[in-house]
């Protein structure tokens, strides 16, 4: 059959050509609106996030020697979360928010869970997705509205509280990914109308790891 053994593979988000010139693009806008509205480092929160296997399998299988394309079909992904971490130019992380698939909170893990009760005093956010995608755990406008609410703005609060230079009115960035949940209409208005202090910058779209 002329098989050898191939990691699984997708197609990748191809750079921009002008990724360099958007890059430095959005440095400036960032740099423009700490200056403009007197953003200090720890305002500016920055996240992603990752999917994680909780039983990874090493992706591999069998396919014709040379093939660059290989799909694998059902690779553990309804064994997984995903895991949405922040953290700010001055060191700050801000508490983790996970992500699982689910309609309800059956889905997230037991509150006797080992390490649960850690979890939730350092601050930790469980979110289930009620996706109309079945067994997805990617992040939706529920989650990132949580996330928000629960992890964000509390965070914001406690820096204005502990810094009497800054006003309770505040700005603050957040600094995201062109992912369809974050630059769609709903959590737009959702922020410009809840929270007209935070100020949405995008990562240059496929310009996240360069």
């Amino acid at each position: 059959l002329n098989w050898s053994p191939r990691k699984g593979t997708c197609t990748a988000a191809k750079l921009p050509t002008n990724a360099e010139d958007k890059c430095e693009e959005a440095f400036f806008r960032l740099v423009y609106i700490m200056k403009w509205h007197r953003v200090p480092p720890k305002l500016v929160v920055r996240f992603d996030q990752i999917g994680t296997y909780i039983l990874p399998s090493n992706g591999s299988t069998w396919a014709e020697r040379g093939s660059r394309q290989v799909d694998i079909v059902a690779k553990d992904k309804k064994h997984a979360f995903t895991l949405l971490v922040a953290s700010t130019p001055d060191g700050t992380f801000l508490p983790f928010q996970q992500v699982w698939a689910g309609a309800s909170a059956q889905s997230l893990p037991s509150a006797k869970a080992p390490g649960m009760a850690k979890a939730c005093a350092h601050g930790f956010d469980f979110a289930f997705v009620k996706s109309a995608k079945k067994g997805s755990h990617f992040s939706t406008l529920k989650t990132m509205k949580e996330w928000i609410e629960n992890i964000f703005e509390p965070y914001h609060c406690h820096i204005i509280e502990t810094d009497p230079d800054l006003d309770d009115d505040q700005y603050a960035i957040i600094y995201l990914d062109c992912y369809p949940v974050h630059t769609g209409e709903e959590f737009h208005s959702y922020i410009f109308n809840q929270f007209p202090h935070v100020i949405l910058c995008f990562v240059p779209a496929s310009c996240t790891y360069y």
